[in-house]
């Protein structure tokens, strides 16, 4: 039970001992402490976001925005918020003589470890005010240092901004703050000094554009002479190749000339050379004919005189003889009997030589 109790009362001293003992700093914020016993003032540290040690009734805490801070020149007033602090358009008469409305933007910080000096020194609630003055101040005392030509020109005007900055930022540590930029966000001159500006920039325009014709004219002028030594490049070119490929033809025009009376002279050769061998073959061949038939009637004539030549040809005679009708004399003694073969033999053969 005791057990029970002692946990109880833990419990509930806890939260009442942190609230007591710590203190949170909030994101984005710095918190910056004092000691309220004895006189000891501001402590001289710059507290981050988190929980640090302070105890109620001891130590008193201040807190100060840690993100960055703009001041706006404008005449249309914007969205307010925490660290955006705006004022008018700022009336510059630059040297010469010309006046001026500057709409800009400035953006600046507390320098890191040093929000607990502005404290220290009292300006928690008027820092930024104070800010804006000088800010103001050193803005009329730089800016009016352009001309109205000067300010058309923009190297110029940038080059002038990037001056100021560390005038401006030397004039800012008093307040323990530093600035990151100034942006010049418009520029507007009287009307009837706009008026003129407006014409002056037209002829300036206008000017611009005369010679952006002249170089426009200009190198279409080149552009056409290079086409033209393209053209011309071309035609050599084609021309060239014309006669290379016209010299070429001719060459094997010749050349194939050459080779079909080559081939003209070979082929007659070859045909005359064979048109003889030819004859000579052709004469040949019917004297081998002739020969051929000289010695098949010499061998006939030789076969058809030996014995058996004779029987043969008296046998085809026997064969081819076609005797319709025979009418004999049976008177008269030269007649050879009919059935008298061997006779009739001998008249239609001859007599055999022993």
């Amino acid at each position: 039970m005791k057990k029970l109790i002692t946990i109880i009362v833990i419990l509930i001293l806890l939260p009442i001992l942190f609230t007591i003992l710590v203190k949170r700093v909030p994101p984005a914020t710095i918190g910056v402490k004092q000691n309220q016993w004895a006189g000891a003032g501001i402590v001289a540290k710059d507290y981050p976001t988190g929980f640090h040690i302070g105890v109620s009734g001891v130590h008193k805490w201040y807190f100060l925005p840690a993100k960055t801070h703009f001041l706006h020149f404008n005449s249309e007033r914007g969205s307010s918020g925490g660290t955006d602090d705006w004022a008018l358009p700022l009336e510059i008469r630059t040297t010469d003589n010309n006046v001026v409305s500057f709409e800009l933007s400035i953006s600046y910080k507390i320098i890191d470890t040093e929000a607990h000096l502005i404290v220290d020194e009292g300006m928690q609630h008027d820092y930024r005010d104070r800010v804006r003055s000088t800010v103001t101040a050193v803005l009329r005392r730089e800016l009016p240092n352009l001309t109205s030509e000067d300010l058309q020109d923009t190297d110029v005007r940038l080059g002038r901004v990037l001056s100021t900055l560390p005038v401006l930022n030397e004039d800012l540590k008093e307040f323990h703050c530093v600035a990151d930029s100034i942006l010049i966000r418009r520029i507007r001159f009287q009307n009837e000094y706009e008026e003129k500006l407006q014409e002056k920039q037209y002829l300036r325009q206008k000017a611009l554009l005369d010679n952006a014709q002249t170089g426009v004219a200009e190198e279409e002028k080149t552009v056409n002479l290079i086409e033209k030594q393209i053209v011309a490049a071309e035609l050599t070119l084609i021309q060239n190749w014309d006669k290379r490929v016209q010299e070429k033809k001719s060459e094997y025009d010749v050349l194939i000339a050459t080779i079909v009376a080559d081939a003209e002279v070979y082929a007659a050769e070859v045909r005359a050379q064979g048109s003889a061998e030819a004859v000579i073959s052709e004469a040949n061949g019917r004297l081998a004919v002739e020969k051929a038939e000289a010695l098949r009637n010499e061998l006939r004539t030789a076969a058809l005189n030996s014995e058996g030549g004779r029987i043969l040809l008296g046998l085809e005679a026997a064969q081819n003889l076609n005797i319709p009708s025979v009418t004999l004399n049976s008177d008269d003694p030269a007649v050879p009997m009919i059935l008298d073969l061997g006779q009739l033999t001998r008249m239609l053969v001859g007599e055999t030589k022993e």
